[in-house]
């Protein structure tokens, strides 16, 4: 296998877990009325006939509990992240992520109580939050620095084509008894990444921080000159030839060389916790100023309010197009997916901070004309102003708040601020998933007049968003 190929495979392997963040994201949107027993008339008559029930009676109350747990273990599983990226390394660590994943599925599979399912989803969420920490920190070090931009948007690519799959698998599978292979997928998406792992290296930065920890910070070029060629080793987790000629592959492909990855591990600190974190940042500016940026864009990722549309763009456009909500709903997640390659292209031409710039100043302005075009009953404008809303999000706010992670603060505090980052992320998510409808109805009138209200809010809070980026992103 050549370089090109097996750096593909690499980042392939590794946005898996991108896909299941986002198949699971969705997983539950279309599949309410089969999970509920609102399609299956009789269930109890056929629960008992049967090993697995047709379904899980809930009330709508209980279901958005099922849908929202999802968060609570993310922000638990974000918040462990750094300390298991540092201690594991990135690939074990994913790993553990895939298991929680594939166990949490495997529960929801065969799930015939509302609690058991409950776990589930919270077990799938812990695996989910630990993703959304390592997966752009291991793009990121493993990637040639002239592509590190593009590659790290793989990560925003995975999330939002597992929206798409979820929903489209979702389609001929809402219905009673056969919801249950949504999951079943899902532990085998998850058992093809176990299955494979072998074959994927560990980190080079995570990998040469050991061995430089290992020597006692002895450099391989300090025991022995004629080493500085030698393709980068992985300190205890490439003990074979087949590992070193995969570390080889990715040298080749433009990865720094050994003691240029040791020159720099030797002049860091220790790898923070999210409490030195905190402790740092009174008294390191470069830390500051990038955590800073972290939380910043964090924040405005969320409060754009993008998660909201997505999780309902469905009830949200029955109040203009009644009849064609749902298919709305899909194009939209098209759109999402479609709009997220340019970035690619785009991320290391015209630089992250004008990314981000067009991205929240674009939401800003079509969150606007969502609010005034629902308010007034333009149902195309609707449609068309809910379009490019996502397409503005997927072009900045999407992937590059996930990419800044690992740029902008230095090395040793990288896994503490991707815990911290994405924690403030779920923490967000959360918030605007529980507080969305509520607010929605209490901004309109008790005749339903001004639903689209809720997004002038969304509105200001992407012109302040825009603001700071500014100011802040030097």
């Amino acid at each position: 296998m050549n370089s090109t190929a097996y750096f593909a495979f690499a980042v392939t392997w590794i946005v898996i877990s991108s896909f299941s963040y986002g198949y699971h994201i969705s997983a539950l949107n279309s599949v309410q009325d089969a999970i509920t027993c609102r399609l299956a008339r009789g269930a109890s008559r056929l629960s008992s006939r049967a090993f697995l029930g047709p379904c899980i009676p809930m009330s709508d109350a209980l279901f958005g509990l099922l849908t929202s747990v999802y968060t609570v273990g993310g922000f638990a599983g974000s918040i462990y992240a750094s300390r298991l990226a540092n201690s594991q390394g990135r690939r074990r660590s994913i790993l553990f992520a895939s298991i929680f994943i594939a166990i949490g599925s495997g529960i929801m599979a065969v799930s015939t109580f509302f609690s058991v399912i409950l776990i589930g989803r919270l077990i799938i969420g812990i695996g989910c939050g630990l993703n959304t920490v390592l997966v752009p920190i291991y793009l990121s070090e493993i990637s040639p620095i002239a592509i590190r931009g593009s590659i790290g948007v793989m990560n925003q690519l995975g999330i939002v084509c597992g929206i798409l799959a979820s929903q489209v698998v979702s389609l001929p599978l809402s219905r009673p008894y056969i919801w249950r292979w949504i999951f079943i997928l899902s532990v085998l998406i998850n058992g093809i990444q176990l299955l494979t792992a072998p074959l994927m290296i560990e980190s080079p930065k995570w990998a040469m921080e050991q061995e430089f920890k290992r020597t006692g910070g002895t450099t391989p070029t300090e025991e022995n000159p004629s080493d500085q060629s030698r393709p980068l080793p992985e300190a205890r987790d490439l003990s074979t030839d087949e590992d070193l000629e995969r570390q080889g592959l990715l040298n080749d492909g433009g990865l720094p060389a050994a003691n240029e990855v040791l020159a720099r591990t030797s002049t860091s600190k220790q790898d923070l916790t999210l409490f030195g974190l905190f402790r740092e940042w009174k008294h390191d500016p470069a830390l500051a100023s990038g955590l800073t940026l972290v939380l910043i864009t964090q924040f405005a990722q969320q409060l754009s309010g993008v998660n909201a549309v997505l999780y309902y763009s469905t009830s949200i456009m029955k109040s203009v197009l009644p009849t064609q909500a749902a298919y709305i709903s899909l194009f939209i997640t098209f759109i999402n997916v479609l709009m997220t390659f340019p970035p690619i292209f785009l991320i290391d031409r015209l630089g992250r901070k004008s990314l981000l710039l067009i991205s929240s100043s674009m939401m800003a302005f079509t969150s606007f004309i969502l609010a005034f075009s629902i308010n007034i009953g333009l149902a195309q404008v609707s449609c068309l102003a809910i379009v490019c809303f996502v397409a503005s999000f997927s072009v900045g706010l999407g992937p590059v708040p996930f990419i800044l992670i690992a740029e902008v603060v230095p090395t040793y505090a990288v896994g503490a601020a991707g815990s911290l980052g994405l924690g403030v992320n779920w923490a967000s998510n959360f918030l605007v998933g529980l507080l969305f409808l509520p607010l929605r109805n209490a901004l309109a009138s008790p005749d339903a007049d001004g639903e689209g209200n809720i997004f002038f809010p969304f509105t200001l809070l992407s012109m302040i968003a825009t603001l700071l980026i500014s100011r802040t992103y030097r």
